[in-house]
């Protein structure tokens, strides 16, 4: 078949309209992807602006008795990422991420409770009060993310750190530790 060369040119422009008109769809396609990618994380943002996301568990205080000796004195708590840490112990824990992330609260896991009390008592909760605060009721931990501080929780990591004896789970909750696990490695006697 010989096609004359006003064929020619209504197939030129019909090659040309539907290429626009796929074009165009992709092009609209992908926008809208994008637009409802970034809506979710605007979504995602206002939710966390106000509502608390808490960490359910972070080992902070195990990281600075391994690399520091328990020594927060020149500790740069807003960039952990200059340090290098002992292999086992990473560290996503730095406040300038955990701003960035809009994380609302730590708890923070005993396993040494003494050293993880200063460690966190001491030193972390009084040199950064500007920025973290230790919670131990739900309303305290709603005044702290209300005051844009990043919620300190305690935990006793394992029950073997009562050592069976209810004074020492009282002196504890004085302490200001509200929960307690229990050990997934062995059972404890009580």
């Amino acid at each position: 078949m010989i096609l004359t060369k006003q064929c020619k040119f209504i197939l030129a422009g019909v090659s040309i309209l539907l290429s626009l008109v796929v074009g165009i769809n992709i092009g609209v396609i992908v926008y809208n992807r994008k637009s409802k990618s970034s809506t979710i994380e605007i979504q995602a943002y206002k939710i966390l602006e106000n509502n608390p996301l808490i960490d359910g568990h972070n080992d902070l205080a195990i990281l600075i008795r391994e690399n520091f000796q328990n020594k927060t004195n020149d500790l740069d708590l807003y960039n952990m990422a200059q340090y290098h840490l002992v292999e086992y112990t990473p560290s996503p824990t730095d406040i300038t991420r955990l701003r960035q992330r809009q994380v609302g609260g730590q708890v923070y896991f005993c396993f040494h409770v003494l050293i993880t009390l200063k460690t966190l008592y001491c030193s972390i909760n009084f040199e950064y009060s500007d920025v973290f605060q230790l919670a131990k009721t739900a309303e305290e931990v709603r005044q702290a993310f209300n005051a844009k501080r990043i919620v300190s929780l305690l935990n006793i990591g394992g029950g073997q750190a009562i050592e069976g004896s209810f004074s020492i789970l009282r002196l504890f909750y004085q302490m200001g530790i509200r929960y307690m696990t229990l050990p997934h490695n062995f059972n404890t006697p009580w």
